[in-house]
């Protein structure tokens, strides 16, 4: 099997069983997170290959057909020596957005959201297992945050007729290839802003409304003066936001011009405020 590539990590795993696992966060851990169907070696043999320090364990929201392949996965990680922190998190698998919010979570717990962080190594996300919504999810993942996908490749893989069993040998993976993906740059920080605002009140507000809003009527910060800017400087400092929002991304329309000109949400801003808006508890 490769080895974990050299210059990954700056810090040792632990040298014992009992030693006290990389705590949440920890810019060193070695994180691997892999959705978990009827496979077994597909998602154990890159994690104990590449010596995680914890895995996270996709999986369907309640029981299901593949919740003896997750036991099994759970065991033979902790039979590791040293074990590996396993932590099993439920979401809605067949659900492109149930799944990245749940990726999402795990990024933001562990620190790596910053994709452009020195120092940090970034999370492995196995994008070859679970089902194809989840490998679409892991992906995007990746782009969006500090992740690096792989594709475990499988030589032969026993299944018992229509309803796959655990088995001493389940699959055997041949390889684990990377999996290349492009950066996926978000909406700068105002911007989600605004369509957390429009989202706020209902979906559509007229520029005025909008301008009180998001408090483009006040005061810009950092101006010594305290000077409330003219009703022409409000206007232009909203359309320096819409605009890019409108004819690049395509996230809100507005279907008329001045103060009474309204602003809507579309539903690719919809979307978009589930991938880049802040999370709510």
């Amino acid at each position: 099997m490769p080895s974990r590539r050299a210059g990954s990590t700056s810090r040792r795993r632990p040298s014992t069983p009992a030693a006290r696992p990389f705590p949440d966060g920890d810019p060193h851990a070695r994180i691997h997170i892999a959705p978990v169907g009827f496979e077994v070696e597909r998602v154990t043999e890159p994690i104990l290959s590449e010596r995680a320090d914890r895995a996270y364990l996709l999986t369907r929201s309640g029981d299901d057909a593949a919740r003896p392949f997750v036991d099994e996965v759970v065991r033979r990680l902790a039979r590791a020596r040293p074990p590996v922190d396993v932590r099993v998190e439920r979401t809605e698998i067949w659900d492109v957005f149930g799944a990245l919010g749940a990726l999402r979570a795990i990024f933001e717990r562990e620190r790596r959201e910053d994709r452009h962080a020195a120092g940090v190594v970034p999370i492995r996300v196995n994008v070859s297992t679970g089902t194809k919504i989840t490998a679409i999810a892991g992906t995007l993942a990746c782009m969006l945050w500090r992740g690096e996908a792989y594709y475990a490749q499988v030589t032969r893989a026993w299944y018992s007729g229509l309803t796959p069993r655990v088995r001493p040998v389940n699959d055997v993976v041949g390889r684990i290839d990377p999996v290349s993906v492009y950066e996926l740059r978000a909406p700068a920080p105002e911007l989600v802003e605004l369509l957390e605002a429009l989202e706020r009140r209902g979906g559509t507000l007229r520029k005025r409304e909008l301008i009180r809003e998001l408090g483009l009527d006040r005061p810009a910060p950092g101006d010594p003066a305290g000077r409330v800017p003219t009703p022409q400087s409000q206007h232009s400092r909203l359309r320096t936001r819409l605009v890019p929002l409108e004819s690049r991304w395509g996230f809100v329309s507005s279907d008329a011009v001045g103060a009474r000109g309204r602003v809507r949400l579309t539903d690719q801003g919809r979307l978009a405020l589930r991938l880049f808006g802040r999370r709510r508890n």
